[in-house]
């Protein structure tokens, strides 16, 4: 039996990607393809499109392209880059995955997120996505995937600083499986009360829960061994909730759980 013929399409600018996404049928973006085993029937390439791989940096957000490599925002490091994006580079593969893989491919990468998801996820990150007639900017809390004939034309990472900022990547060193995920937890507080909290966990499946974070915000720190346990006992339901329709290693509730009861006595 022959092999199916692959059809890789290039693009020259942002007008051009979405002049083709709705002119193919089925028409897949690709990045780094750094996680690809097989090439989708059609394909485009958008790597090089000057307009998706710039990077801009105001007082409040740096904005990354799609197309923008890991390993360019790894040289970032002395540039105020929130400390939990570095941490969490640190841990993807090796220095060659890094100048292939994009910010763009963690974020769109289905069905296991990619290692800067979580982090993304407890920043706030916004995506400004766009069709051929409008743009819209999105919590990436609030978007399971692009939605037909979008793109992802930038995204905004907030430059707030948090005096704790944990991140664990769980699974194999250098590759995404099933047994893969990251975790990210960032505090704040003020006048002996927690003034913020993010809670991120990502890969078969994504947790931010606003309502548990927003559950301990106002506490007064130190934090009790009763605040502990009640969160954990709500973190524990809120993760079955979310698994509920997914086969998922027991194992990564085992230590999403305990990454979270470490990161909260951080705060004790």
């Amino acid at each position: 039996m022959s092999k199916s013929i692959k059809n890789f399409f290039y693009a020259k600018n942002i007008s051009d990607v979405l002049y083709q996404i709705n002119s193919i049928q089925d028409l897949e973006i690709l990045g780094g393809c750094t996680q690809i085993n097989e090439y989708p029937e059609n394909s485009l390439s958008i790597r090089k499109i000057p307009e998706l791989s710039e990077i801009k940096k105001t007082e409040r957000f740096f904005e990354f392209g799609p197309a923008v490599t890991i390993s360019r925002i790894e040289e970032l490091q002395n540039a105020k880059l929130p400390s939990i994006i570095q941490k969490a580079i640190k841990t993807i593969a090796n220095k060659n995955i890094r100048n292939m893989a994009t910010i763009g491919g963690n974020i769109c990468s289905k069905p296991i997120k990619h290692t800067l998801f979580a982090p993304l996820l407890a920043l706030d990150t916004r995506l400004i996505i766009r069709n051929s007639t409008e743009e819209k900017i999105i919590l990436l809390n609030n978007i399971n995937e692009i939605p037909k004939n979008w793109i992802i034309s930038k995204i905004r990472i907030p430059l707030d600083e948090w005096e704790v900022s944990i991140f664990r990547r769980l699974g194999p060193s250098n590759i995404i499986n099933e047994n893969s995920a990251s975790f990210a937890f960032l505090a704040n507080s003020q006048k002996g009360q927690l003034a913020n909290l993010r809670i991120a966990f990502a890969g078969s499946i994504c947790i931010r829960s606003q309502e548990l974070e927003n559950k301990l915000i106002g506490t007064h720190l130190p934090l009790s061994e009763k605040n502990i346990i009640e969160t954990l006992e709500d973190a524990s339901m809120y993760f079955d909730t979310i698994a509920s329709e997914k086969k998922i290693n027991s194992i990564l509730k085992a230590q999403f759980l305990n990454l979270l009861k470490y990161s909260l006595e951080q705060l004790t």
